[in-house]
């Protein structure tokens, strides 16, 4: 049963009428009423301290402060960090030439990426190696061209962009997240290398906002850990990221366990609907309303109810009718593949 904490004002007449009934002479009225209001006051402090410290007690409920010192004490690495993109460019010019580490290139937008090791032209060309001035998503970038702030003799101004992009940039982790990873640490204390084991160390990787196990990936006393990144311009990670999600967990995993990071493929899931009543704002909403479905649900070997889809589009808001065309029957996908959102088609 939930204990009711007393109302100021239910403590000031409880103890007015303390007052009355034990001592009714030992004080004039004016005095009593002074009295009480100053002890009612200060107890109705001190239960508002209790359920204060009761609230820090659990890291469900806890304030900011506290649930960063929960995160240090159960989790290894504590709140995951900003991270700063990094990728590469391509610059040409004469042979020989020179581009030094600290040069800076700078996106049409105006973000800053600075080269991290001097590179050397060989055979008119060098890739340079970039991060990012500021940390975080914003400095995520997935093609066009940079153009160096302060141009170097015998160097193109412009450097273009990989194919991979200038990726990897990831914002400190935030609060409600970092809540969800230390209540999973509490319910799953044990580290065995279980498959919730590989999926809360991979969660510990700056970026990775999604893993899911494949148990007997490559036989018995193997794992398959899939993962993505939703912060980034795609979703799914490239060879670089997996090789870093890889040596993390080779790291951490049991001696008699191996592991397989993996970049899961993409699986396309196309919406046809019909809405009542239909405007721009509520399309808006119902095709947030399905990702948010496909996130949760559209995992490796995981089937996408058609049931479920129907009512993530009845539960949004201002929604009074729908006709759902596609898919027109649940969705199955392969272990190696998540979903992602594909075309909405509205009818």
């Amino acid at each position: 049963m939930q204990y009711e904490t007393p109302t100021l004002p239910a403590l000031i007449k409880r103890i007015e009428a303390d007052f009355e009934r034990n001592a009714p002479d030992a004080l004039r009225r004016a005095d009593a009423k002074v009295a009480s209001r100053a002890l009612g006051g200060a107890a109705y402090g001190m239960y508002g301290h209790q359920t204060w410290i009761a609230r820090q007690s659990n890291p469900a409920t806890c304030d900011e402060d506290m649930l960063l010192r929960w995160a240090e004490w159960r989790l290894e690495d504590g709140r995951n960090n900003a991270v700063a993109a990094k990728g590469v460019a391509a610059v040409v010019g004469a042979e020989g030439r020179l581009v030094d580490a600290g040069q800076v290139y700078q996106y049409a937008d105006g973000r800053r990426y600075v080269v991290a090791e001097t590179a050397t032209l060989v055979g008119g060309t060098a890739n340079l190696k970039l991060v990012a001035e500021d940390v975080g998503v914003s400095g995520n970038l997935k093609a066009g061209t940079l153009t160096a702030v302060t141009p170097v003799t015998g160097v193109s101004s412009t450097a273009t962009i990989g194919a991979d992009g200038i990726v990897g940039g990831v914002d400190q982790e935030s609060i409600e997240s970092l809540r969800v990873r230390v209540q999973a640490a509490f319910k799953n204390p044990s580290k065995v290398g279980s498959g919730a084991d590989f999926v809360e160390w991979a969660l510990e990787v700056p970026g990775v906002t999604r893993a899911w196990p494949l148990p007997r990936w490559m036989g018995p006393g193997t794992f398959g850990l899939a993962f993505v990144r939703d912060g980034d311009p795609d979703i799914i990670p490239t060879a670089a990221q997996v090789a870093e999600v890889q040596t993390y967990l080779d790291n951490k995993r049991p001696v008699t366990a191996e592991v397989y990071a993996l970049a899961p493929e993409a699986r396309a899931l196309n919406f046809n609907l019909r809405l009542k009543p239909d405007s721009t704002t509520l399309r808006a909403a119902v095709e947030q309303s399905l990702r948010t479905l496909i996130d949760d649900e559209g995992g490796p070997g995981e089937t996408l109810l058609k049931t479920h889809v129907t009512s993530a589009i009845s539960n949004t808001p201002r929604e009074t009718d729908h006709e759902l065309i596609e898919p027109a029957a649940d969705v199955v996908i392969g272990v190696n593949q998540v979903a992602v959102a594909g075309v909405f088609t509205w009818t």
